[in-house]
């Protein structure tokens, strides 16, 4: 299947600082998506809002990350239990990576050491429903482009 897609964004050809990311998350991120961000930014794809390394800019992903562990901390000191799910680094957690709109957090299932291996998952905008989709970020993304062929998302 081939479809048109804009020529790359990024201006300068220079890769992130991906050393300096993965030390503040903590954690290796999965292939595809540093190459995605290397090649296109962090930005808009289909209806997703895709972080990266942004240097504080507002698609910052470290920052963005920090901002929902401060909610996910406040929510469960209100409710004192397990709701929401877990988020990285807790045991099979949640690592943000994305947005959509209305609201809901599409990120991955760290649940191996190797990062190409983790599904993405999509977070309900009420943070009480998951669903699972064993594809790459890009590979999620790609399904979500509008236009012919477009491949259906496998759920788990």
């Amino acid at each position: 299947m081939l479809r048109r897609v804009a020529p790359p964004q990024r201006e300068n050809g220079r890769s992130a600082d991906w050393l300096e990311v993965e030390h503040a998350l903590g954690t290796r991120l999965p292939t595809d998506y540093r190459e995605l961000i290397d090649d296109r930014g962090p930005g808009i794809v289909a209806d997703v809002v895709v972080y990266g390394p942004d240097n504080g800019g507002p698609l910052d992903l470290v920052a963005w990350n920090d901002g929902i562990h401060r909610l996910i901390e406040s929510i469960r000191d209100i409710c004192r239990d397990a709701y929401p799910p877990a988020f990285h680094p807790e045991p099979a957690g949640v690592l943000p990576w994305g947005s959509v709109n209305g609201g809901q957090i599409v990120g991955w299932a760290v649940t191996s050491e190797d990062p190409d291996e983790w599904p993405v998952v999509v977070l309900s905008a009420e943070l009480d429903a998951l669903t699972v989709h064993e594809v790459t970020t890009t590979g999620y993304l790609l399904a979500r482009l509008p236009g012919p062929n477009v491949r259906t998302l496998i759920t788990g």
